[in-house]
């Protein structure tokens, strides 16, 4: 696999102070009520120095077991909490973690409703002592501000936990001035897909992407030639999460502003408004399979797998088939990578069972349960480099696993071909990781200038009214 030019070092672990993490709906009515009423400064505030975020005390300590809260909307991350749950209880009989467990029947709208209830509770100082993060529900930039997380880093530090296995950069996106108050699990990685023939027919140049900025004018230079006949991306979903890759700082929680002025919003935003993807509607890549053979038949030149791990070795390794796989990072506006953490962990700040939160969540995070439950982990990577390494000798070295399959129609067959050195070069783009956002629907810049992408209002008119609208939710 060709690896890109190299980039500018980014220093590892730094979270900027001002990025723009964001999610994918709005709390209830209800929940925003909650924290408004512990919402920070007001009008005069925007041009302060914010305070620093704090964590009331913790109450009184009982530590006689534990309530976690999850649906099994995601059937792969309730299957692994299921199993955590049945393996720490016969660790620890003395101190059980209870499931608060909602079923859901495939219902977005009955997991949506567990959640906004349950997240009701919290914010009045009840409910489960643990739950999962939901990017679909809750806005962890919010509600870290409002007191609502226990501060769990007395409890590493306490124990001398070791970090180096981890992806320390993704780790500390759960760090807010030093509060430990959200644990990542696992993240995605802003990685797209393509054949050097397809770059050399295009003329894309991967050496010009080693800024956001670069990369922004290599696509829009591809979409406004002509003689292309290949679309830049196979759907929407590869382009989608533009504003959050690059690591402008559009939007401040501190001072509850937004500042939607960045010309690389606006470059985004016009690019993503013109594109004719190949999938429509865009919104997820469909087979891995399908992306690797549109790039073969000359379609389109990138796709984006749905799922990290899977996706990454089963596109590239049908890429292989034909030609070189090339991974492209989209990087930031200063050459870093920006991963999205896609599972999570927090507690209840109120809990009186801190100690065996932590317990819990060391177990969580243990090599022996991340190993023993690999199967499990092919929709993302995984915080531990040791099971994203096990994941990829599983299924590709260990050749058993590794099968494509016979009846697929897009002409693949036998083993999937993914050498070392291509998943030595995915190790180093996670080593790269320099920040990380969580997905908000109320602070996503491509929702809320939708009048534009529609054709119903001028860009600057549509700005106006988003920045309008964020700053409204950031002060509530």
């Amino acid at each position: 696999m060709k690896k890109p030019a190299p980039t500018p070092k980014t220093t590892p672990g730094k979270r900027p102070r001002r990025s723009a993490p964001v999610r994918l709906l709005s709390l209830s009515l209800a929940c925003l009520a909650g924290l408004s009423a512990c919402a920070p400064g007001g009008a005069d505030s925007a041009d302060a120095e914010p305070a620093p975020i704090e964590v009331p005390p913790p109450v009184e300590q009982t530590n006689e077991g534990l309530t976690i809260f999850y649906t099994d909307y995601n059937e792969v991350e309730a299957k692994i909490l299921d199993a955590a749950i049945n393996q720490f209880n016969q660790q620890h009989p003395d101190t059980p973690v209870t499931a608060d467990k909602h079923f859901a029947d495939g219902l977005y709208t009955s997991h949506q409703d567990a959640y906004t209830k349950m997240i009701t509770e919290v914010m009045a100082g009840e409910g489960p002592d643990l739950f999962l993060y939901d990017y679909m529900t809750m806005d962890i930039e919010k509600m870290a501000r409002r007191g609502v997380f226990a501060d769990l880093e007395p409890y590493f530090k306490a124990d001398h936990f070791d970090w180096s296995g981890y992806n320390q950069a993704v780790m500390d996106g759960g760090v807010w001035d030093g509060h430990r108050l959200v644990v990542p699990l696992s993240y995605m990685l802003p990685i797209l897909y393509s054949s050097q023939t397809a770059l050399d027919e295009t003329g894309f140049s991967v050496e010009n992407c080693d800024t956001f900025d670069g990369f922004l004018d290599e696509v829009e230079k591809m979409e406004s030639d002509p003689k292309q006949t290949r679309e830049a991306f196979r759907s929407e979903w590869a382009f989608y999460y533009f504003p959050y890759n690059s690591g402008l700082p559009y939007v401040d929680y501190d001072r509850q502003t937004a500042d939607l002025s960045f010309p690389e919003l606006e470059q985004g935003a016009s690019i993503y408004k013109n594109l004719k993807p190949v999938l429509v509607p865009g919104f997820g890549d469909g087979s891995d399979m399908a992306g690797a053979a549109d790039i073969r038949d000359g379609k389109c030149l990138f796709t984006y797998p749905d799922f990290s791990q899977y996706g990454f070795f089963l596109a590239a390794g049908c890429i292989n088939k034909f030609d070189d796989a090339v991974m492209l990072p989209i990087r930031d506006t200063q050459g870093g990578i920006r991963a999205r953490i896609s599972s999570a962990i927090a507690v209840r700040n109120s809990s009186s069972n801190l100690q065996v939160a932590y317990e819990f969540i060391k177990f969580l995070l243990s090599e022996e349960f991340q190993l023993d439950t690999i199967g499990w982990r092919w929709q993302h990577f995984s915080v531990l480099d040791a099971a994203n390494e096990r994941y990829y000798i599983e299924n590709t070295v260990e050749r058993d696993n590794s099968m494509i399959a016979p009846d697929n129609p897009y002409g693949f067959e036998g083993n999937i071909v993914l050498p070392q050195e291509d998943y030595d070069e995915l190790v180093s783009y996670m080593d790269e990781v320099s920040g990380v956002f969580f997905y908000t629907a109320d602070t996503n810049f491509l929702r809320q200038i939708k009048d534009y992408l529609s054709g119903n209002a001028s860009y600057e008119e549509a700005v106006r009214a988003a920045e309008r609208q964020m700053e409204l939710y950031l002060s509530e």
